[in-house]
């Protein structure tokens, strides 16, 4: 069964690798649950958090049935199924779908010279492979790409799935509000790049977030209020939570910090990257613990409070 309702909060899940290198699927049950627990609306799939870019085709089917066995109905399962061309894209679309995906997020291909005409076909493709919702995906620091707030709205005018953006064109508040203006609110936008703007973006009209931060629950501790009208509430919430999501944000590190913070929860069994993916050094680990022994008070609070909510 796939969850149609998607504002809220979208867990970007890592792909667990063992110390050998080797996908370990057994973790992903314990993603999947931390996802759950915490009260995030669903989870997401090989995107760049799950290192897609570092997998064989032939490793992709086996996550996939993993975390939408693990989901079994309780969360949206969206999988990236961007690629180079539209082909290869549409290819893993029928994929996804054929599995249980509730939506598939595709960003643009790198391009040489990007330009609209080839992008919009790429989607096009896309769209027709589908029967499940898109989430376009804007991040233009990986592809290349700059979509217009224009482009977007035709995107979300003439194809039929292009339902969603994952917004992570920075700065990505004032980018909420054009694209919102140009499509007239029929495309639900979601924050990314870890939460950084989590607050603004919801102010801004964003429906949620999709990101990878360690403590999902933190960030549905935060849509909630703010969904609920406490505005204030949600405000002194992400303040106290900046210190460790801006160190989350370490330009080419992010990843590896956090497979480091879930393996400390158990979420994980190895904070293992795939290389070339960079790890962080052992100086770097004991910054993290510096961070996460500074913050203990606050997030032994807030976890304790969201527990007890439970």
């Amino acid at each position: 069964m796939n969850v149609q309702h998607f504002d809220g909060i979208h867990f970007m899940m890592p792909t667990p690798f063992a110390a050998d290198g080797s996908v370990d699927t057994t973790s992903i049950s314990r993603l999947v649950e931390a996802a759950a627990s915490g009260g995030c609306t669903g989870v997401v799939t090989l995107g760049v958090m799950g290192e897609a870019h570092r997998l064989s085709d032939y490793e992709r089917a086996p996550i996939i049935e993993a975390v939408v066995e693990a989901c079994n109905g309780r969360l949206t399962v969206t999988v990236g199924v961007s690629g180079q061309s539209g082909s290869q894209a549409a290819d893993r679309v029928q994929e996804a779908q054929d599995i249980g995906a509730s939506a598939v997020m595709a960003s643009p291909p790198t391009l040489a010279k990007p330009n609209d005409t080839a992008v919009y076909s790429y989607y096009r493709t896309i769209d027709e492979a589908t029967e499940i919702p898109i989430v376009v995906q804007d991040l233009p620091e990986q592809t290349g790409v700059h979509m217009s707030p224009e482009f977007i709205a035709r995107l979300s005018s003439e194809l039929e799935h292009a339902r969603f953006l994952k917004l992570e064109d920075p700065p990505t508040p004032p980018k909420v509000t054009t694209v919102l203006r140009a499509t007239r609110g029929h495309m639900g936008i979601f924050g990314g790049l870890g939460g950084a703007f989590l607050f603004e973006e919801l102010w801004r009209g964003a429906i949620g977030t999709m990101t990878g931060f360690a403590y999902p629950e933190a960030l549905v501790k935060i849509y909630s209020q703010f969904a609920a009208g406490d505005i204030e509430g949600a405000r002194q919430t992400f303040y106290g939570w900046l210190p460790l999501i801006r160190y989350e944000n370490t330009a080419g590190l992010g990843l590896s910090i956090r497979k480091h913070i879930m393996a400390k929860r158990g979420m994980l069994d190895s904070p293992a990257v795939r290389p070339p993916s960079p790890a962080i050094d052992a100086i770097g680990v004991d910054e993290l613990e510096d961070i996460l022994n500074a913050m203990s008070p606050f997030i032994e609070s807030e976890l304790a409070e969201t527990s007890a909510a439970a």
